[in-house]
Parts: structure tokens; C-alpha cells; sequence
């Protein structure tokens, strides 16, 4: 799956050069990303929600502190932010959910 048109997800350990900050900023997008795509479900908790929501908003922000900070990981990140708003708005929207978090998965954990 490719994060915009020039950075695939397996390339995403590469693109940070094995730099320590890079990475962090590059984890959060991916945690971020996670809890975007968290399969909703009738009992889950009130994190669970919070999560999704929390990151909904930081992705998909377009003024304001929460866009500042978007825009400041990603930069950090070494990524474009429109290009990882357009892969976001793909995860939520195509029906392959589950294949994308393990592929996130697996770069963090």
C-alpha cells in the first residue's frame, strides 16, 4: 500500500534514514493511524472511542492548533501532510481495514 504516491508502507522504516527522531514522528502517524482504523464495535470503551475520535480530528483538522500539530510530525516525519491525509481518508474508506492495520502493526511493534 503506498502513503501518498511516493511512500509505500515498507518503505516507511527507510525513510527514516535509521534516525531516532525521524522514527518517533514517523510512530506517531502510524499509532495515529491505528486508532483511525480501530474496527468499531457496539460495547468498546470510552478510550477506544476517544482514540478514533482524537485521531479523526488530527488528521482531517484543517485550521487551528490540532492542524499546526499535524503538520509539524509530519514535517518531522519527513512526510507530506496532504499525502498522508489522502492515505488516511483511504484507510477509513476502503474495505481493506484489517490488512492495512497489520501492516501498520508490524512497523511499530
Amino acid at each position: 500500500m503506498k502513503l501518498g504516491s511516493d511512500v509505500s508502507i515498507e518503505s516507511l522504516y527507510d525513510l527514516t534514514n535509521k534516525n531516532s527522531s525521524k522514527s518517533l514522528y514517523v510512530a506517531v502517524v502510524i499509532q495515529a493511524l491505528l486508532d483511525l482504523s480501530k474496527p468499531k464495535f457496539t460495547k468498546e470503551s470510552n478510550d477506544i472511542k476517544l482514540h478514533r475520535d482524537q485521531a479523526h480530528a488530527w488528521f482531517f483538522t484543517s485550521v487551528g492548533v490540532t492542524c499546526e500539530d499535524f503538520e509539524t510530525v509530519c514535517h518531522y516525519a519527513g512526510l507530506e501532510p496532504e499525502k498522508v491525509r489522502s492515505f488516511a481518508y483511504e484507510v477509513v474508506n476502503k474495505g481493506d481495514v484489517e490488512n492495512v492495520r497489520r501492516k501498520l502493526s508490524s512497523l511499530i511493534y
